[in-house]
Formats: C-alpha cells, structure tokens, sequence
C-alpha cells in the first residue's frame, strides 16, 4: 500500500490489461487515471484488476461509492403511484441515508407486481450514485438489481437472520476472491446464505439460530488472525454446535 495525494502519479500495475477503478480514482479519457483524494492506493490480484484508494474518516465512517453493495434499512416511502420510491438509513456511513426507486427494485412474480418494503426492512443494493463529498448537496442513490443481467442478483430485501457490524476493512476483504478465507472454511462446514455491505454491516441466515451466531462469531473473532489460527478458531467455535442426528 501506498498513500497517494490528489495529482500524485499512480503505481498502477504494468501487465494489467483490464482495470476496474474503485473510490477515489477517475478515469481521464482516453487512459489517464488520476486520484481525486487523498488516501491508500489498494490494488487487488483478481481479474480484471481493482484499484482503489481507502480513505480513514472520523469515526470510521463509510464513504458511499458507485458500485459498492451495501446494507440499509428503510425508513419511509415517499412519492405518488406512478414514482414511489424509499428513504433508507446507510449506517456506518459518511452520508446517512439514500433513495431507492421502486422501480430499481428487481420484480420476482411477473411485470405488473410493484415492489413493497415496510418500514424497517432490511435491504441489500448497490450504489447506483453518490456525491464527491460528504458535504455535497447530491444524495445516495441505490438499486436492487444487477448492472449487467438486470436480475434480482441477491440484491433486495433480507428476510429473517441476523445482522451485525464489522470494520470496513474486514468488509471489503470479504467482497475480494481468496484463495482461503474464513467464508471458505465456514461454508465447507455449514450452509448459510450471507450479505456483506461495504458499509461494515454483514446479515447471516442458517437453518437455525444456534449456527446463524456461529457464523457471527467466526467472523468476527479472526479478522486479524492468520490462516492456521483461523482454522483452529473456526473449528472451536462450530464444536460448540448441538450435534444433529445423522439421516
């Protein structure tokens, strides 16, 4: 990692031939890419290649990014029948909270059916726009479905589970493709369905209440651990289950 300042020449990766920016970063037509804050300059080894520059805000808070899935929970909706849309909370994050059109809800029964969501509810989406600051007078702005298939993609309401907070580190490196990760060593283990939002928020959902916390706690417990410490963790923790009669 590198600490990069607006206008500061970019150590980009030389045999990369597809790149995909993240936070922070502006594309300069035609092939120029230039920082538009300070920050560390993250790259990932997956294909195509992310860049990114992570920026620490007060209190950790999370600075919204086209692109980035996260986790709100709705507050209100507004509008009239033909343009209803959702005010949501975004914790954890710089701007607190965004809009999501009923009509970027990903429909499941047919054409006609209008998505509804009650107060409270818990949603996975991505962001659709966000504004260059925290001070800026633009708004968040989500939806629920897939940029490129334009399915439901698992974005959407969560129904049942759990919800809890990590780091925004944590979170992010969630969303990466590893070689090993605890989601890995958790998953050969015991099925569960997960949502990680890059506002340091991760929903849980097990067969029961018992493994939906095991998996909580697994989590959280080695984030800072290495492979080998992490496996004996998980291993401990899901001991700790109730054994279930073989079929």
């Amino acid at each position: 990692m590198q600490v990069i300042l607006p206008g500061d020449p970019l150590p980009l990766p030389e045999s990369t031939t597809s790149l995909r920016l993240g936070p922070g970063l502006h594309l300069d037509p035609p092939s120029t890419v230039l920082p538009v804050r300070a920050g560390l300059f993250i790259t990932t080894p997956t294909t195509p290649t992310t860049a990114y520059l992570t920026t620490p805000t007060p209190g950790g808070r999370y600075t919204p990014a086209p692109h980035d899935a996260i986790i709100a929970t709705v507050l209100t909706r507004a509008g009239d029948l033909e343009h209803t849309y959702y005010i949501l909370s975004l914790p954890n994050a710089a701007v607190p909270t965004a809009t999501l059109p009923a009509s970027a809800i990903a429909r499941h029964a047919s054409r006609r059916a209008k998505p509804s969501l009650e107060k409270g509810t818990t949603v996975y989406a991505r962001i659709v726009a966000a504004p260059a600051s925290s001070s800026s007078s633009h708004i968040v702005e989500l939806a629920c479905f897939d940029e490129a298939t334009g399915k439901d993609a698992g974005f959407g309401e969560l129904k049942g589970g759990m919800l809890a907070d990590i780091s925004l580190s944590l979170a992010r490196r969630l969303l990466l493709p590893k070689t090993e990760s605890v989601l890995d060593l958790l998953g050969a283990r015991v099925g569960f369905q997960i949502a990680i939002g890059r506002n340091g928020r991760i929903w849980v959902d097990a067969e029961d209440c018992a493994t939906t916390a095991a998996v909580l706690r697994a989590i959280a417990e080695t984030e800072y651990m290495s492979p080998d410490k992490m496996r004996k963790r998980v291993d401990k923790i899901l001991k700790t289950l109730p054994q279930r009669p073989s079929q």
